[in-house]
């Protein structure tokens, strides 16, 4: 009996069948709950499709925070997954795998789960774009040609990451660039604390100067300031602008004039000034002197009190002291509130403009010239050769034609040299086998040689006075070696010469050069003297002959012109012709 029930007890488990275990592998659900902190930075859910896994992520997501994400994880019944769910998963090198074992513990599944960011979004109509008031300086192969100009740069929106960048109308020193604008500038966040945005951006620009290669980089900060740095390639010569603004409201005045302009009777450098007078349509200030006695009076320490509109700022400020001697004048530059600019010459009336050479000021392009105070010279041309030269095989290493010298009539004088230069060209200008050495009454342009040599001598000072006669003292010794315009030496025997010149003019910025100085229909008077030579200091006088009528209701300049070969202009010039200069006087009516 107990084996018969044994039997059928035994028969009847042996027909029941046995269970089976899943091999279904898959990963059902996969998200992030955004209320744990580590996974604030999702921004959309995950979505699966197939085996594949995406997710958006902020834009601004750091590696720290993509490394600890904690993704909530639902597998096929009885499967597990790894990594697991609600474990931290390092996304910041890019995709992970899951990997899903089934219940039967042999099948397994993979998924690559990755993370993509969000397209960027930057504040830039509510924060970033608008124009911007601020200071440019500017470097010229590294060397600081022009600092704290005032200048406005305007930003504007081109697409969701990129703006535009506008600085209208830019010169300096005489170097007329045009409008720069660089089209698209790429927005990106930036990792230093100060600073909100950075931006970036390049392209070639059609400048005055010609097709120049520029790359722009900049920061925007959360105070509203910005600072820009533009590149520019200048024919392989680096040119570096900077500039720091702030963003303006759109309420800012407009309005830049100096409004009164006084000398306070207490200072008593001031006891020369008689008045002043403000012509608001030219932008001049005229300092009343007794013409009898104005000699007589220290003019190089003056200081006036100046009143401007409001919100303005002027350059030199208030309080400063100017000097208005041997006919100087002085630009002061207003600046509105909003950025708008205007210039004033301050300058001082009188019978007689003295110029004793004892004063000497570093150049604007290289910190080993010096140029007489007032006066302009053809160093800048000459140290353009010795730095330049190298691109047409020129080396010159000789001394700056115009130097001081301590052996003048009285004190310091000028020396003026023809010197040789070796002939050629850099970058298809001639260069000539001499220079002549030159001073005058105007501004060098150096950076015209690149396009038109005679362009450099921009001849000319605003004269308030009717000029009569030129006078001074001067020693000259002529070279011995001629060369003419083709750099061979020829049987001829240099000459010194002083010229004036002066002639009407429409504006301030207009001006005569080296090719029309002595032909312009523009001219009113002229008076030269030359000099075959003079051991010792010699005086000269000439007076200046009127082909016009005066009219003093007109704008003239007047150039007066040094040169120690009369035909350097032509390339033609004796090598270690010298001139010395000193005491010169302009005697007006």
């Amino acid at each position: 009996m107990l084996l018969a029930s044994a039997a059928a007890v035994i028969g009847i488990t042996s027909c029941k069948p046995v269970e089976e275990l899943s091999q279904e592998a898959k990963i059902t659900s996969f998200t992030f709950d955004t209320s744990i902190e580590a996974n604030s930075i999702v921004t959309s859910q995950p979505v699966i499709e197939g085996n594949t896994i995406t997710f958006t992520v902020s834009y601004d997501a750091t590696d720290t925070l993509l490394s600890s994400l904690v993704p909530a994880i639902t597998v096929s019944e009885g499967a597990t997954v790894l990594p697991s769910s609600g474990s931290e998963v390092d996304f910041s090198n890019g995709p992970v795998t899951f990997t899903v074992t089934a219940q039967d513990g042999a099948t397994t599944a993979n998924y690559t789960a990755t993370a993509t960011f969000d397209d960027p979004s930057f504040p830039i109509d509510e924060q970033l774009a608008g124009e911007y008031k601020g200071l440019i300086d500017i470097t010229l192969n590294e060397s600081p040609v022009g600092t704290d100009i005032p200048k406005n740069i305007t930003v504007a929106k081109v697409n969701d990451t990129t703006v535009s960048l506008l600085l209208e109308d830019f010169s300096f020193e005489g170097i007329v660039l045009g409008t720069i604008q660089i089209d698209s500038c790429f927005l990106s966040l930036s990792d230093t604390p100060e600073e909100e945005y950075r931006f970036s951006g390049g392209q070639t620009l059609s400048l005055v100067l010609g097709e120049l290669p520029t790359t722009v980089n900049g920061t925007f900060s959360s105070d509203g300031s910005i600072f820009i740095n533009i590149a520019i390639d200048f024919n392989g010569i680096p040119v570096d602008v900077t500039f720091n603004g702030t963003k303006l409201t759109g309420n800012e005045s407009s309005e830049a004039i100096i409004t009164s302009f006084t000398f306070d009777a207490s200072y008593p450098a001031n006891a020369a000034v008689f008045g002043t007078t403000i012509d608001q349509d030219n932008r001049t200030v005229s300092v009343s002197m007794n013409p009898d006695t104005a000699g007589a009076w220290d003019l190089t320490a003056l200081v006036p009190t100046i009143e401007v509109s409001q919100g303005a700022t002027v350059t030199p400020a208030s309080g400063s002291a100017i000097d208005l001697s041997n006919g100087k004048s002085v630009t002061f530059t207003v600046v509105a509130e909003n950025g708008t600019e205007n210039t004033y010459t301050v300058s001082a009336s009188g019978s007689i403009y003295f110029y004793d050479f004892e004063t000497w000021e570093a150049g604007t392009m290289y910190d080993d010239i010096l140029n007489p105070a007032g006066w302009a010279t053809c160093n800048d041309a000459v140290a353009l050769i010795k730095n330049m030269g190298a691109l047409g095989g020129i080396t010159y290493t000789g001394k700056y034609p115009v130097r001081p010298t301590d052996e003048g009539v009285e004190g310091k004088g000028a020396i003026i040299e023809s010197v040789y230069t070796t002939g050629g060209s850099i970058l298809g200008q001639k260069i000539p086998a001499v220079t002549s050495g030159t001073i005058f009454l105007g501004n060098f342009n150096a950076f015209a040689a690149l396009t038109n040599p005679m362009a450099t001598t921009e001849f000319g000072i605003l004269f308030e006075d009717k000029p009569l006669t030129v006078t001074g003292w001067l020693k000259y010794t002529p070279g011995e070696d001629f060369y003419d315009e083709n750099g061979d030496i020829i049987d001829q025997q240099d000459l010194g010469t002083v010229n004036a010149v002066l002639y009407e003019v429409s504006s301030e910025d207009e001006t005569l050069n080296g090719e029309n100085i002595y032909t312009s229909e523009a001219i009113c008077a002229t008076g030269s003297f030359e000099t075959a030579g003079a051991a010792d200091f010699t005086e000269f006088s000439f007076d200046l002959n009127y082909v016009k009528d005066y009219d003093p209701a007109k704008t003239y300049k007047l150039a007066v012109i040094f040169a120690a070969s009369k035909e350097g202009n032509q390339y033609r010039a004796a090598s270690g012709s010298i001139m010395v200069v000193d005491n010169v006087s302009i005697i007006c009516e």
